[in-house]
């Protein structure tokens, strides 16, 4: 599955999620032939961006090569920063957190 050639087109879900660097919006492609997904921070850049970018290639990387989403979820669940945030009755401890919750479909 690794050396499979992306469609140039695929449906996905779009989650927010209220963090402590901004708003989280991860693109879900997870069910999809080509499993990925695509993180991006609202109005912000810089570190936080970056490193949800290269969070995101890696975890589809991943994927592909037969990784299972529960076991991603699970490992970036609690994951705490310096910065954790209310998104309504959910406390989101980091941005991981915040992927963590949206694979996972939590409110």
């Amino acid at each position: 599955m690794a050396d499979q050639i992306r469609p140039t087109q695929q449906k996905g879900d779009t989650i927010r999620k209220k963090t402590g660097c901004g708003y989280l919006y991860l693109i879900d492609c997870t069910n999809a032939e080509y499993p990925e997904f695509f993180l991006r921070l609202g109005k912000t850049g810089g570190c936080p961006a970056a490193f949800l970018s290269a969070l995101a290639k890696v975890s589809s990387l991943a994927l592909r090569a037969g990784v299972k989403k529960e076991d991603l979820i699970r490992i970036w669940k609690d994951i705490r920063c310096p910065n954790p945030m209310w998104d309504g009755p959910v406390q989101i401890l980091s941005c991981p957190d915040a992927v963590s919750k949206a694979l996972s479909k939590e409110p």
